[in-house]
């Protein structure tokens, strides 16, 4: 064999294995990344306890998908007791979608953001948008501990 049909042959094997690894990657990271099984449409509503919804358009920008990074990672670091107990769930929803109109007109959605919506008995009985995370996304610890005490608030119900 001639080195250059033995140069061609490596080259190919690695573009084949580097296809390979990419599209195994990208199976893998799918669902995290929105796919549309984890849509707020195909997903049982929850009856009581917390929602963390994370809505975002079509277009989603560093900084959005940065706000969804942080806030995920808020929610579960913070919150694996009542998720792993079914009081809080996190869902990310596209309110661009057709099906996920009602939000955007539900909720006052202007741009991605975080929502917290707390359901007693099958109603929304209060929800919050927590907006500022545009503020805070430059400071993740500050992000964090915002959505931590947002949830955890939500989470406990007014003291009284």
């Amino acid at each position: 064999m001639k080195p250059k049909n033995i140069v061609a042959a490596v080259l190919l094997s690695f573009v084949a294995a580097s296809v390979a690894v990419l599209i195994a990657k990208g199976i893998r990271e799918a669902p995290e990344a929105g796919d549309e099984a984890n849509q707020a449409a195909g997903k049982p509503a929850m009856t009581d306890g917390v929602i963390a919804y994370y809505f975002h358009g079509k277009i989603r920008c560093p900084t959005c998908e940065s706000i969804e990074s942080y806030a995920h990672e808020a929610i579960r670091a913070g919150f694996a007791g009542p998720i792993e107990g079914g009081q809080l769930a996190w869902q990310v929803v596209n309110y661009e979608l057709p099906e996920n109109e009602h939000f955007r007109t539900e909720y006052e959605l202007i741009a991605p953001t975080v929502v917290l919506v707390e359901m007693d008995g099958g109603s929304q009985k209060e929800c919050r948008n927590l907006a500022r995370v545009w503020e805070l996304v430059g400071d993740k610890e500050a992000f964090v501990k915002y959505i931590q005490e947002e949830t955890r608030a939500m989470l406990e119900g007014p003291t009284t």
